[in-house]
């Protein structure tokens, strides 16, 4: 059509979205982009006129700030927002989003601002070239390569969905002639324990009942809630009036929240929200502000609602804890919340950008069904800033491939080992969901950039297990290593650069320099099907993986992940080495990032060999330091993984002070020395081939080697002082029958002939 027609189907669309609420997109790319850009923002200013507005943009790339000058005049009011800092701006709403993609295309953000935009509302997205000198693209490439099947397949998208206005070459107009359902209608419940006056605050029959539900916290015992919903159904706004109506209600007593969340950004909406609340039900408070002006504390008489970091959340008191986002939580704190709190909510976006729904609520229920924890699971589905039903939703989700759906194979008689075609599969629709949704579904952090790097890294290979109709098990893995001089000498002098994570960590750890030149397979991802899971198909494409690699010549083949304990058992399992682990929990998911290594030629086995025992040596001299916070599930599973060895002598001294600790003359504290070295020469030992039993070394890492108040070891094991004690003496009495057939009748005393040269005085 020609623009005249382009811009009368607009016209009519904005004026019906308005009547509708639904939303609206216009996508330009073209060299020449500004002239029909202004048109399609007056367009708005005569149809629409919508005073909340948002442009978002990189203002320090060279012409940016320029162009948003350029449109100023027909912006008006405006918030500028550095894409950088987007994830401030989750909880408004605007009637206009305008996104620069000229200095940079990245998934994320295209689909965290574009959720911003309400029914009625406009998304404007404009480029000169969706593939030409993007940021985030560039960090893709490698050797000056970068593929381009995940724009093509946008841009495919852009035409095949309804609500769509794109102008390039031409003009398309594809305006929105489906059904919608208003949200927003309210039937009136037919009773109400809170007040009607935070219910007057919901705008959705859905959020009147969860909000109803926040009185089963007020039970005896342990109580979780857990809501869900995908992005824009105001969870985070009715848990933030429950919270109002607990302490309203709770008046009586002392009440404490903690909230929590992967920033305070995130929880912002909640803290808003409980204000509001309060505010609303009268009830004196005063609001702490952070530096860029978000409620980080509200502070009454009586209570007190308080923002900390997730790992902050673990140690503090209150009688309330609410995670927000907690599918970006790491699953290791999420579990020492449920052993700490007795009161907890859950909430967390699903089908959103922090995470993957489904991995993570399985995650979830695991760890609650493994703690005995009551919980009331609630979802919400009706979105409040647009109609259900609304087209630019059905895109996103499309395009950025928001809800993948793997399909279960109906037969498994025929199964083959495949390095799949990734321009073949973006351009199939259906194959791409079941793999990536393999993908997903096992790894709950996922986010739309991963997808992007998948499709346009020419370093990103995808291997599978397939059978006639459909995969079973998926492995996204990125080629690393074979790395030039300078950048060696760049790592082992602290500089970073993109890819080459393994070798990356190894040379800043272990400080070998021919770790560099070897070329290794970093398997970013690897799952099977969920019907199909813990039946043994990961490991066997793992094996074939490596098979693979030997053929091809590859030195090592390695992963990196956020230390899960259940994903390190997979990996040494299989016969991977733990090598490195980072000295710094990753602070938004609360867990050290880990890197286990295969080694496969001979160079690398001696390199790995040795990066074993650095590793080994360095989280036992440090686990009371450095590694205080690591759970002692994850220091135990990390030991058993190294098999370096190093024999530890126990002095007579401390082989008397260890009976007498058995024969209970001694305590626990003034045998402690003694202990710990016997500890210390049981997890050195790589040569045996016994072990105590799992409870019994995780109490040892925890409280003889991490030095944790018995106070705190019920938090993190389960276990209190007199349970932890009787494990401790347990576990000495089995080490000292086997390293040196010493029991409780053994002598206590030493006599000074019996010792040699083990101790020297002058």
């Amino acid at each position: 059509m020609d623009s005249e027609e382009f811009f009368s189907a607009l016209r009519e669309a904005l004026i019906d979205s308005r009547k509708r609420f639904y939303r609206n997109l216009v996508y330009i790319e073209k060299t020449d982009y500004l002239e029909d850009l202004r048109r399609v923002l007056s367009l708005f200013n005569e149809t629409q006129g919508g005073s909340r507005r948002a442009y978002a943009f990189h203002p320090w790339a060279t012409g940016s700030k320029e162009r948003l000058s350029a449109l100023k005049d027909l912006l008006g009011q405006v918030d500028d927002i550095d894409y950088s800092s987007s994830e401030y701006y989750l909880g408004r709403t605007y009637d206009l989003v305008v996104l620069d993609l000229v200095d940079n295309f990245q998934p994320n953000y295209v689909g965290r601002l574009t959720d911003l935009t309400s029914g009625g509302g406009l998304v404007v997205m404009y480029t000169d070239n969706l593939t030409q000198n993007k940021i985030f693209r560039n960090s893709i490439a490698r050797k000056g390569i970068v593929h381009d099947y995940y724009e093509q397949r946008f841009r495919r998208k852009l035409n095949e969905h309804e609500g769509m206005f794109r102008i390039d070459s031409s003009y398309e107009a594809r305006p929105f002639k489906g059904e919608v359902k208003p949200t927003t209608e309210k039937k009136r419940l037919k009773s109400m324990y809170f007040p009607k006056e935070l219910h007057d605050l919901c705008l959705t029959d859905e959020q009147d009942k969860v909000l109803e539900e926040f009185r089963i916290l007020y039970r005896g015992g342990k109580r979780i809630l857990v809501i869900t919903a995908p992005r824009g159904r105001g969870k985070s706004a009715v848990t933030g009036l429950g919270i109002a109506a607990l302490i309203a209600d709770s008046n009586r007593e002392r009440t404490r929240v903690v909230i929590t969340a992967p920033s305070l950004a995130s929880a912002s909406q909640i803290m808003e929200f409980a204000k509001r609340g309060l505010d609303t039900l009268q009830v004196p408070n005063e609001a702490e502000m952070s530096d860029i002006g978000i409620v980080r504390a509200i502070r009454g008489d009586n209570f007190s609602v308080v923002y900390v970091s997730p790992e902050t959340a673990v140690g503090e008191d209150g009688t309330f804890l609410v995670v927000d986002e907690a599918a970006a939580i790491g699953i290791n704190l999420l579990a020492q919340y449920v052993n700490r709190w007795r009161k907890v909510v859950f909430v967390s976006t699903v089908y959103g950008y922090e995470g993957s729904g489904k991995a993570f609520l399985r995650y979830l229920k695991n760890i609650l069904e493994e703690k005995k924890a009551w919980t009331r699971w609630l979802t919400m589905s009706k979105p409040l800033r647009y109609a259900e039903g609304d087209p630019v939703e059905k895109w996103l989700y499309d395009a950025l491939l928001l809800n993948p759906e793997p399909a279960k194979p109906k037969s498994l008689e025929s199964v083959e080992f495949v390095t799949l075609d990734k321009e073949t599969l973006f351009h199939d629709d259906v194959q791409l969901s079941q793999a990536y949704g393999i993908l997903v579904s096992a790894h709950y952090r996922n986010n739309p950039d991963d997808l992007m790097i998948m499709g346009d890294g020419p370093h990103h290979i995808l291997k599978a297990i397939r059978a006639e109709d459909g995969f079973i098990s998926v492995s996204q893995i990125s080629e690393e290593g074979s790395l030039s001089d300078s950048m060696i000498d760049l790592a082992l002098k602290g500089g970073t650069f993109d890819g080459d994570l393994i070798p990356d960590r190894l040379l800043k750890h272990v400080r070998i320099k021919e770790f560099g030149k070897l070329s290794g397979w970093r398997i970013v991802r690897i799952a099977t099907v969920p019907e199909l899971q813990d039946k043994g198909f990961g490991s066997q494409l793992l094996q074939m993986i490596l098979e693979d690699a030997k053929l091809q010549g590859v030195d090592w083949v390695g992963s990196s992940f956020m230390g899960d304990p259940k994903v390190l058992r997979f990996w040494i399992r299989n016969g991977f080495i733990p090598v490195h682990v980072s000295p710094k929990r990753n602070e938004k998911f609360g867990d050290f990032p880990v890197v286990v290594i295969y080694p496969i030629s001979n160079v690398s086995k001696r390199i790995v060999g040795i990066a074993s025992h650095v590793f080994k040596e360095k989280l036992l001299n440090t686990i009371h330091d450095v590694y205080f916070n690591m759970t002692p599930d994850m220091a135990m599973l990390l030991l058993q993984g190294s098999k370096a060895h190093l024999d530890v002598s126990v002095s007579k001294v401390y082989l008397a002070k260890l009976v007498a600790f058995l024969q209970g003359t001694s305590p626990y504290e003034s045998s402690a020395d003694a202990i710990h070295v016997l500890v210390m020469k049981y997890f050195w030992d790589g040569k045996r081939d016994w072990k105590l039993d799992d409870n019994l070394e995780k109490v040892l890492l925890a409280k003889v080697l991490q030095g944790m108040p018995w106070s705190y070891l019920n938090v993190v094991i389960g276990k209190g002082r007199t349970n932890s004690t009787e494990a401790i003496h347990e576990a000495v009495s089995i080490l000292a029958k086997r390293y040196y057939n010493l029991d409780e009748e053994g002598e206590i005393a030493v006599s000074l002939q019996d010792l040699g040269d083990e101790f020297t005085t002058r």
